[in-house]
């Protein structure tokens, strides 16, 4: 099965877990990843990787000695993305765990997290018990980049989201809308 038609099963399945109809587009994947000076980060981490396409994006920047894994809760789309990068450490488990295992791969901060997740799919509870993780995990002046597709921002639990990020983060910036992904999208950019 196609990466494509996995995340249209997926999502159909599991709205509320799995965001994207579609993998993300090159733009947006570059968008999410240029910014976090992957190249100098000792460690870093992705949440919600689904098929990977952002992965090997981040694959491309990241410095070769850095410690980098992936944390995909889906076990159909985690079964994909082994396949597709079976070089990348995969942990089949809930973002919420991101600091346990950082903890269990003697990483004892992070330089950058990058995330796929479906933040306006989530209830608020999740919302920050996964950004409370991020934190926890986060080196100071560590990096987070996530975005979010236009029209979820309009929604009630994006809306929450941007004013959680703010409450977390020291700095929130915002890209410029990536027109060229399905669909549209914006990328949220955090110093912590």
């Amino acid at each position: 099965m196609s990466s494509r038609y996995l995340l249209l099963k997926q999502f159909l399945r599991k709205p509320s877990q799995v965001g994207a109809i579609a993998p993300s587009g090159a733009a947006l994947c570059r968008e999410l990843v240029t910014w976090l000076e992957l190249d100098k980060a000792a460690a870093a981490a992705e949440l919600g990787p689904g098929t990977g396409v952002v992965t090997q994006e981040i694959l491309r920047q990241l410095n070769p000695a850095a410690k980098f894994f992936a944390v995909e809760l889906d076990e159909a789309i985690s079964k994909e993305f082994a396949a597709v990068l079976p070089q990348v450490k995969l942990f089949n488990a809930n973002a919420c765990e991101l600091d346990k295992i950082c903890a269990a791969e003697n990483i004892a901060e992070l330089n950058a997290v990058v995330s796929g997740l479906p933040w306006a799919a989530f209830p608020e509870t999740l919302q920050r018990s996964i950004l409370e993780a991020v934190i926890r995990s986060l080196a100071p002046g560590g990096k987070f980049s996530t975005f979010a597709y236009l029209q979820g921002l309009v929604l009630p639990a994006g809306y929450r989201f941007r004013k959680l990020l703010e409450e977390y983060f020291t700095t929130v910036t915002l890209s410029h809308v990536v027109w060229n992904n399905l669909p549209p999208a914006i990328v949220y950019c955090c110093i912590k």
